[in-house]
């Protein structure tokens, strides 16, 4: 080697390049934001909106479904009682406490059952009680013996399990449409989102799958016909459903006077019916009442006064169903029916 050459430095030692890691599809980070947010947003639901606790049904064999008994319920922070008969209003024994109780039972469907919209002390059957405690200065028990989707023939077996608990009267209150509201016996219970049968698993669960779903998606929603409005009766009603709605109205009747109850029929109209549009079930139900000798009214001068005030008794877009506004209305209805049904024989 010459002395002239050169003598490369030493090569410094590289250690091999390895590949970063690839940084996770969500971080820590957006974890604890998707936690807190779905926790602040079930708490919304729940103390907000007053989600998370809805009354809860059973499936029964003879009249489609009811109401689970002895149970309490806050839905929309509105108080939803059930008593051990099934009934939405407060427990009462079997018998009267003494002569001087007057009992009343109202048995009807939706109308009668309120809605969870309402309190409980808002509901016609509550504001019924009220009113005749005032009136008569007595103890007065008033038993509501409904459920949404219900027809006659539901609520002539809803009487001959339960009986009519020593009732003085016994009002059957029918819209139009019931007169040929026949039981389906659709799986319902536990399925439709209207009708569960145990507690969500949470606020926001009982919101997307109550309301979300079956509104946009159309997922979960009741088969046509269930608690029918009058928008949606076929055209051509069925002659088997007129008959067997007809024969349970008869029955009924029939059954209160055997347990020495005096009977009633208290019609509910609709927003159209208000107008004058009657639907041929008013004739039909009236009819029956007539055969039997049954007295009857209806609410009619009662909500078009509070129409009349300005007020609409109906829920937006349902031409059937009272709101707050529409409660009193028929108390006051079924007040009437109640003297009637004292004054006749």
């Amino acid at each position: 080697m010459s002395a002239s050459a050169t003598v490369a430095p030493p090569r410094p030692f590289l250690a091999p390049v390895r590949p970063k890691p690839s940084k996770p599809r969500f971080s820590t980070r957006a974890f604890l934001f998707l936690a807190i947010a779905l926790v602040l947003s079930e708490l919304f639901c729940r103390f907000v909106i007053g989600l998370g606790d809805p009354p809860l049904f059973q499936a029964d064999r003879t009249m489609e479904f009811l109401l689970q008994p002895s149970k309490t319920y806050y839905r929309f922070h509105n108080r939803f009682s059930v008593n051990r008969y099934s009934m939405r209003a407060d427990d009462f024994p079997p018998q009267k406490s003494g002569h001087n109780e007057l009992r009343v039972l109202v048995v009807g469907d939706s109308i009668v059952y309120g809605g969870v919209r309402l309190d409980q002390a808002d509901i016609g059957t509550e504001i019924l009680k009220r009113n005749l405690q005032q009136e008569f200065a007595r103890p007065v028990v008033v038993g509501n013996a409904s459920a949404k989707g219900w027809g006659p023939p539901d609520e002539l077996e809803y009487l001959k399990r339960y009986g009519t608990l020593d009732a003085d009267v016994v009002i059957l209150e029918l819209s139009s449409h019931d007169y040929e509201d026949a039981p389906q016996f659709a799986p319902l219970v536990g399925i439709s989102p209207a009708y569960p049968d145990k507690k969500p698993f949470g606020a926001l669960t009982d919101l997307f799958k109550t309301y979300v779903l079956p509104r946009y998606l159309r997922q979960g929603s009741a088969p046509a016909g269930v608690d029918m409005l009058p928008t949606n009766i076929s055209i051509v009603p069925s002659q088997r459903n007129i008959a067997e709605c007809s024969k349970a109205e008869r029955e009924l009747f029939s059954l209160a006077r055997s347990n020495h109850a005096k009977v009633v029929l208290v019609q509910h109209l609709s927003a159209p019916e208000l107008a004058g549009q009657y639907q041929p079930g008013y004739y039909v139900n009236q009819a029956i009442a007539k055969e039997r000798s049954v007295p009857y009214v209806d609410d009619a001068d009662e909500l078009r006064t509070r129409m009349k005030s300005g007020e609409s008794p109906f829920y937006e877009g349902d031409p059937l169903h009272l709101n707050r506004s529409g409660q009193e209305p028929l108390a006051h209805a079924l007040q009437r029916a109640v003297h009637l049904a004292l004054e006749s024989n």
